[in-house]
């Protein structure tokens, strides 16, 4: 009786024992839980701060698609009696040495020598700042300035005081040197840029044109990548992720799944089959720089490809090859074997099983694996970089279908230019050449961002936050598409 009571209070002690233990590994796993996702919180709420505004800003570009010139004025454009002005954005001044006090004028009518902003910019910097008496003479202003208008001080929500500059509408004249085809009033009301050296009187700004057009708004997904910070974007980076990544998938996935489906179901099981499942799986943890050592062997070196779209996606392909097949036969290996022996006693070949039952009511999990491979290939930087990716690119690959104009035909266009300026210009061919953007330079998101993290600039760190947002949403896209096709494949599925 002693020995059972023994007994049975030892493994009372034993069970709270294990209780206890449970209790204190379920307190741990949700407190590692809840750290990983406050960690994640914080990293996404500091790349929405750093990057968030400017992955939906924009810049403005000329009609051409250049930036305006900094001896541009930019506004918008308005007719006053029966002359144009010229009606500029307010802008931040920022002195360039701590004498230089300029909210002593807060109200006043003010000059101000410096430099004045780049287009696109709200901050001009300052030199020198000159109060202008309102009963002024209709001579020249003293100094050298860039800029007249209003001063404003205001107070920021930190309490800082922040000093404003209302430009006053600038004049504009025609000169003789200006553009025969030039019609302001065609761009009346609109956003403009005007070329034009600013002349500062006592009672008005006057820009004699030479030049003008309409300015247009150019995003940051749509910009090409730039020395200035506000005209930067990612538009090369994202078409040369979404076009490598297409050849990608055409190499990786079909060849994942045929291997997958031979391994699981043909191949016989031996040594020779034991020592290839083991070399896919030590395949797939292989560090990606190893990949592309391999690419620049095989592709460049060895078979004399070019370093472009092709080679880069062909490595990113034998890199995520073993993520296919690995997944492939998983989800292989998930369809009961009844199935199999349902298939085969009535009357089905090998291949009809394969192919009417196991292909079906596996390929939410292929498709699922091999999404997910090209949510890995997307991020990869060192891979691409040994292929010869580039860090700056200001052009897309060749579209397939284009309209060029012949360089023998553009070459006799301008020999009769010279003798006749009313020569029409040469009419536009079609160029048809469908496979020419494989070889083309490229560079992806990944590698963009390392460009702008290298910088010392704080401003390109913002483009690189505002890159990193896409990516996530790249990537994040790619997770939500194969969950959503692997719920409806799945309904699908009726055994």
């Amino acid at each position: 009786m002693a020995d059972s009571r023994t007994n049975l209070d030892s493994a009372l002690k034993l069970i709270k024992r294990r209780k206890r233990v449970d209790a204190f590994f379920g307190v741990l796993g949700a407190f590692l839980i809840v750290t990983a996702l406050s960690v994640l919180g914080l990293l996404m709420a500091s790349l929405i701060k750093d990057g968030g505004a400017r992955l939906f800003a924009s810049h403005e570009v000329r009609e051409d698609g250049d930036a305006p010139g900094f001896r541009d004025s930019i506004g918008v454009l308005r007719k006053s009696g029966e002359q144009f002005e010229l009606v500029s954005d307010i802008y931040i001044l920022k002195p360039n040495a701590e004498e230089i006090d300029v909210t002593l004028l807060d109200g006043k009518r003010v000059a101000i020598e410096g430099t004045y902003p780049q287009p696109g910019r709200s901050e001009m910097s300052v030199d020198r700042v000159t109060a202008l008496p309102d009963g002024l003479a209709d001579a020249d202003i003293p100094g050298d300035p860039v800029a007249i208008g209003k001063l404003d001080v205001i107070k920021s929500k930190e309490g800082k005081a922040i000093s404003k500059l209302s430009l006053e509408p600038i004049v504009l004249t025609i000169t003789e040197k200006a553009d025969p085809s030039l019609n302001l009033s065609a761009l009346e009301g609109k956003r403009v840029w005007v070329s034009g050296k600013r002349k500062f009187t006592a009672g008005h700004v006057t820009v004699p044109v030479v030049k003008a057009g309409k300015l247009e708004a150019k995003s940051f997904l749509a910009s090409f990548p730039s020395k200035d910070f506000y005209r930067a974007g990612i538009f090369p980076a994202w078409v040369g992720s979404l076009l490598l990544m297409l050849v990608t998938m055409l190499i990786a996935v079909p060849l994942g799944i045929a291997g997958g489906i031979y391994l699981e179901e043909y191949a016989p099981k031996n040594r020779v089959t034991a020592l290839i499942e083991i070399n896919i799986a030590n395949l797939a943890g292989v560090p990606s720089i190893i990949w592309g050592l391999l690419g620049l062997g095989l592709f460049v070196y060895t078979l004399n490809m070019e370093r472009g779209i092709l080679a880069g996606g062909m490595t990113l392909g034998l890199l995520v090859l073993p993520i296919v097949i690995i997944a492939t036969r998983e989800s292989i290996r998930a369809i009961p074997n009844i199935i199999r022996e349902g298939s085969v006693a009535l009357g089905a070949t090998q291949w009809q099983t394969v192919r009417y039952h196991i292909i079906p009511y596996s390929m939410s999990g292929i498709l699922t694996g091999s999404i997910i491979a090209m949510g890995r290939a997307i991020g990869e930087t060192a891979p691409l970089i040994c292929i010869g990716a580039v860090f700056f690119i200001n052009s897309l690959p060749p579209a397939p279908i284009s309209y060029t104009v012949p360089s023998q035909a553009e070459a006799q266009y301008e020999a009769a230019k010279v003798d006749n300026p009313n020569t029409p210009p040469p009419s536009k061919e079609l160029d048809v050449q469908p496979l020419a953007w494989l070889n083309s330079k490229f560079t992806v998101v990944p590698i963009q961002i390392f460009d702008w993290v290298s910088r010392p600039e704080p401003e390109y760190h913002q483009n690189a936050a505002a890159a990193s947002i896409l990516l996530l949403i790249i990537t994040l896209s790619l997770n939500g598409v194969a969950i959503y096709m692997r719920y409806r494949l799945r309904r699908k599925i009726k055994w």
